[in-house]
């Protein structure tokens, strides 16, 4: 079965929330964030390089270099992390391109997937990583 979100995507969910958590601290080295989230370093560096690129984090280099999130992280939302990631989802071929279907006019089906990914993405958009932020507080307690 494939995945709605991919675990990729869901890696850079998860990064973002422990630069959320740990956003006063500043730059947070790579090394630290993989492995306090059992991401391997070559996947998490990947995730890091999409991020960086579509302007959701900012690395810096040096000794005390790292990672960090570019906007408040009361500001950026899950769906902009996906975004970023590529995430270019649908509920179903006929909700972004009606014409595959000869049946999408006054059908139930379509409008329950369009209802259903109208509502999804509104909430994807509404909730802000600051909500899911992950602490090493809270990863001792797993």
């Amino acid at each position: 079965m494939n995945s709605f979100i991919t675990r990729e995507n869901d890696y850079a969910i998860r990064i973002c929330a422990y630069l959320a958590g740990n956003y006063d601290r500043g730059p947070i080295p790579l090394s630290e964030i993989s492995r306090k989230l059992f991401i391997t370093r070559a996947f998490a560096h990947k995730i890091v390089h999409r991020l960086k690129h579509n302007k959701i984090i900012e690395t810096v280099q040096g000794k005390h270099g790292g990672i960090y999130l570019k906007k408040h992280p009361a500001r950026l939302s899950i769906y902009d992390i996906l975004r970023a990631m590529g995430f270019n989802s649908t509920m179903n071929e006929c909700v972004v391109k009606p014409q595959v279907c000869p049946l999408v006019t006054g059908c139930k089906i379509h409008l329950f997937f369009m209802d259903l990914e109208e509502y999804l993405l509104s909430q994807l958009k509404a909730r802000k990583i600051i909500e899911f932020s992950i602490t090493d507080e809270v990863l001792s307690l797993g």
